[in-house]
């Protein structure tokens, strides 16, 4: 894997943390040939690598989802298996190779803007569940941070894993474990001596993997981290806004965060906002792009000329 990071979309970045909370951090072929652009990026990233084939399909020939046992079969020039109704049915390759997470490339791609120490790779605690990667360097902090990697951490058998580990090896001060679980399911989790922060919280971007140290100095300080009082949840930077309770929606631009808070406020104080208070461009579409837009669309709505949330 290079220097620099994989080029990843959203969608890439989504499907690789899924694939990391289940229990084997594996896809297969089947889902892959679902999410071919997603893939093709953590493929090419070195994020993904191949990890063995399917011994079993489901039929494609009697339309139906009854897994088949396959079989190696020179005529079909590879893994085959036999259908009462079609009899010798060729499986695509595709469709049964396996890939598995590649976590070193994985945890050098988080750790890319934390500043972690260059001499040091990240130490497995827990095999398969558990890594060091080392002392960060969060925002303005004069002291590193220790920082860890975990998978699972709404199971409670992992939890207590991880507690275990913590004995063995304790810290003076609290250790980050960066979560690969939506915030939803580490809602009411806690354990001792550790800060458990989702990853989709604080990446520096959607399309990508790294941590950003700034987000998650903040998050540590308690910025952005109370409960929301509403349907709408705007940090106090305006950077990142839930809707809902759901996934955070990342700002960047001194543009859109002056538009959405003056959304927000709106909403809150029971009016809507003129078009031209919000932008030159004339339509919101315009001023958030497509992939902002595509996102807010859904809870924004225009009445004569004047938009709000409407929720």
């Amino acid at each position: 894997m290079s220097d620099e990071p994989p080029r990843l979309s959203a969608e890439a970045v989504a499907l690789l943390l899924e694939v990391l909370d289940l229990e084997e951090p594996f896809l297969n072929g089947a889902v892959a040939e679902m999410s071919p652009g997603p893939v093709g990026m953590l493929r090419a990233g070195g994020l993904l690598v191949p990890h063995g084939h399917e011994t079993v399909s489901a039929s494609l020939a009697d339309h139906d989802d009854a897994p088949v046992t396959l079989i190696r079969s020179e005529k079909a020039g590879g893994f085959a298996y036999f259908s009462p109704s079609g009899g010798l049915v060729a499986v695509p390759a595709a469709r049964l190779a396996r890939h598995r997470v590649e976590i070193t490339n994985t945890l050098a791609a988080i750790g890319a803007d934390l500043a972690l120490p260059s001499a040091r790779t990240p130490r497995p605690l827990i095999d398969g569940l558990l890594w060091e990667m080392g002392d960060a360097r969060l925002g303005k902090r004069p002291a590193r941070v220790q920082t860890w990697f975990a998978r699972r951490m709404w199971q409670a058998a992992v939890r207590a894993q991880v507690a275990a580990a913590l004995q063995a090896r304790p810290y003076p001060r609290d250790v980050i474990i960066l979560c690969t679980s939506r915030a939803a399911r580490l809602r009411g989790v806690s354990l001792p001596g550790t800060i458990l922060v989702p990853i989709r919280d604080v990446l520096a971007a959607e399309d990508g993997l790294a941590v950003s140290g700034e987000i998650l100095d903040a998050r540590m300080r308690g910025v952005a981290v109370a409960a929301a009082s509403g349907p709408l949840d705007l940090t106090p930077d305006g950077t990142r806004l839930r809707i809902h309770g759901g996934e955070p929606i990342v700002f960047r631009s001194d543009d859109h965060i002056e538009a959405i808070r003056k959304l927000v406020d709106a909403f809150h104080a029971g009016r809507r906002v003129p078009i031209r208070e919000l932008t030159d461009h004339g339509t919101l579409h315009r001023h958030f792009g497509g992939v902002k837009w595509k996102l807010l669309k859904p809870y924004i709505t225009s009445v004569k000329g004047a938009w709000g949330f409407d929720l």
